[in-house]
């Protein structure tokens, strides 16, 4: 019986042995995977900041883009009012000449 109790004994601590192998296993594959997730958070922050950068220069295109346009748009304005001045002035001019010479008929 002792010697039953001792092959009961020696069974059960093989598979504890087998347990704390497994543990061992178990606890270095968390750990890698624990390793992993800390640099994919790494590469994610990069990302974010690389992006935010991003972000922040295309801002600066499209407002100076923008400021850009309201300029060409304004002398655009400024060309526009020009000619219709101008316009108005030939006009005063042909009509000008039409009396001249209605009065020279």
């Amino acid at each position: 019986m002792v010697a039953e109790c001792a092959e009961v004994t020696q069974r059960a601590a093989a598979r504890t042995e087998r347990a704390r192998a497994d543990i061992e296993v178990s606890r270095a594959g968390i750990e890698a995977a624990r390793k992993r997730q800390e640099e994919a958070v790494a590469r994610q922050e990069v990302a974010t900041a690389t992006l935010q950068e991003s972000e922040a220069r295309w801002e600066e295109m499209r407002q100076e883009h923008a400021r850009r346009a309201d300029e060409r748009r304004e002398r655009t304005d400024a060309i526009i009012a020009e000619l219709r001045d101008q316009r108005d002035e030939r006009r005063a001019l042909l009509e000008a000449l039409f009396k001249v010479m209605d009065r020279l008929d």
